[in-house]
């Protein structure tokens, strides 16, 4: 099982994730942020296989978490799903050390597959 935190600091998107994610075989969601500095914290506890990152969150926004997740769990693979397409900011986010990104609108499609292609060599 590959196991997962989601960040995002609405509920509605959190299950949205959550249901992608339970819908694909062998994933599973062990913990929920609701801002960066909970993922961070969540991510240095729990280091997950993978964390789902919103980049627009109050407090610590997820692009600022990225850097931070990255240096208390460096095999954690962080996953930035955002309303910004990935021209707006998907250069940025890699840059900070995500190791994907996907537009929100895309999520339901593409996120079992992305999490289970970075986490294969796990």
């Amino acid at each position: 099982m590959l196991r997962v935190v989601v960040a995002d600091d609405e509920e509605p998107v959190r299950a949205i994730l959550d249901i992608a994610l339970g819908m694909a075989p062998g994933f599973t969601v062990v913990g929920e942020a609701t801002s960066g500095e909970e993922a961070v914290s969540m991510v240095d506890t729990q280091h997950p296989d993978a964390v789902v990152l919103d980049l627009m969150m109050p407090g610590m926004g997820g692009m600022a978490a990225i850097p931070e997740i990255k240096q208390c769990s460096p095999e954690t693979k962080v996953v930035v799903f955002s309303a910004l397409s990935e021209d707006q900011a998907g250069a940025e986010a890699m840059a900070q050390g995500a190791d994907a990104y996907i537009e929100k609108t895309q999520v339901m499609m593409l996120l079992p597959d992305t999490i289970t292609r970075l986490c294969a060599c796990c």
